[in-house]
Parts: structure tokens; sequence; C-alpha cells
């Protein structure tokens, strides 16, 4: 079975928590709660018929990859970028988000990791807004993300199809590479692992 290494990332309450929830459990809660440090959630998904294990870790968004973050992006093989659609120049903190880690991860050929786009919160716009799923696609391709995708943690929308989009990205790319290095990678991204763990439940390093 594959392992991935995914991050999660992007400003305070944009609903990185959220999303990996609604991701890892289904499930959508109204209480908010900053995640202090990392969080973990461990989601199974089969693509092209490969079973693929991915290890999401929700970073805290008060520091922008800072001190202790960037040792949790270490091993990296891709991330979420998270925006809240509702919020001005909310998408121009994502990118402030994707030029950190391009700074600190890379592929083992020196590429930049996959990221996907996730522009949250989809369920505040109002009928007058002019952001659609064409416009943030559009955005994410300009700013050299893999893809973006109007996203809702709360009613589930497109949260699945982003991973999918991003895992696929990261599979085509880790074929290039050395898969002795890949191994190693996978075998490093194990031992990062929360112990003891039952159902896949959700493990806070903090």
């Amino acid at each position: 079975m594959s392992f991935y290494k995914v991050l999660v990332i992007g400003e305070v309450g944009v609903g990185k928590t959220s999303l990996v929830n609604r991701i890892v459990y289904n499930s959508f809660s109204e209480k908010y709660k900053a995640t202090i440090g990392c969080e973990f959630g461990l989601k199974i998904i089969e693509i092209k018929g490969e079973s693929v294990r991915i290890q999401l870790w929700d970073l805290a968004g008060q520091d922008r990859l800072g001190g202790i973050s960037k040792l949790y992006c270490r091993d990296a093989n891709g991330a979420l970028v998270v925006n809240d659609v509702t919020r001005e120049k909310s998408l121009e903190q994502a990118c402030l988000w994707k030029a950190s880690v391009d700074e600190n991860v890379c592929m083992e050929d020196g590429s930049p990791i996959p990221m996907v786009l996730c522009a949250n919160k989809a369920d505040l716009l109002t009928q007058e807004s002019n952001i659609t799923e064409e416009s943030i696609h559009q955005f994410a391709s300009s700013k050299k993300f893999v893809s973006g995708f109007l996203c809702s943690s709360k009613t589930g929308m497109n949260t699945n199809e982003a991973l999918i989009k991003l895992v696929e990205s990261i599979m085509q790319k880790s074929k290039k590479t050395d898969p002795l290095a890949d191994d190693i990678r996978k075998s490093a991204a194990r031992k990062l692992e929360p112990k003891n763990h039952q159902g896949d439940k959700k493990k806070g390093c903090c």
C-alpha cells in the first residue's frame, strides 16, 4: 500500500481542521477550536485500483511555517492549501503559504511538491458573488497549483475530489523520482505516524 504525507495549511480560521474532519470522518461541527501545533488525520482511498494511505497533517495557522512548523513539513509529499472565500485577500494569503512551502519542501528531484488550492466555505457565498468554480480553477492554474476547487467542509462539496486530485498528482510525480528514495521517504513518514490509534481516529501531537 502506498503511503503519502499531506500537509493541510492556511491562515487561522479558514477551516483546515473542518476540512480534515470532513475528509476523514465525513463530519462537520460548527464549534471552532484553534489547532495548536499540529493534528493528524488518517485516510485510505483507492485510486485506479490501488489502495493509498494518506496521513493528513493539519498545521496551526498562527505562524506561517515558522520554527516548529518547518519540522512538521519534513518529508511531505503534497499539500492542501486552504483559504476562506468570504475573506478579502484570502487567496493572496494562500499563495503566501504555497510560497513558504516551496521554500522549505521539495520532491527528490528538487521540483515543488504538488499542492491543491481549496477555496473553502463555499456554502457562505451569495448569489451575487463573482467567485465560481471556474474562477478558482483559473486562479490556481495561474499560481502553479496542481488544481483549485471551490469547497465546503460543511456540505462536503469537492472535499474528497480535492484530495484525490492531489494524490493522483503525487503518485504521478513519485513515479519520476528514484524508487529507493521514495521508499525511504515513505518509511520516514510512517515513523512519524501517531501510535496506538483506533479506527483512524484523529490524534494531536501537542
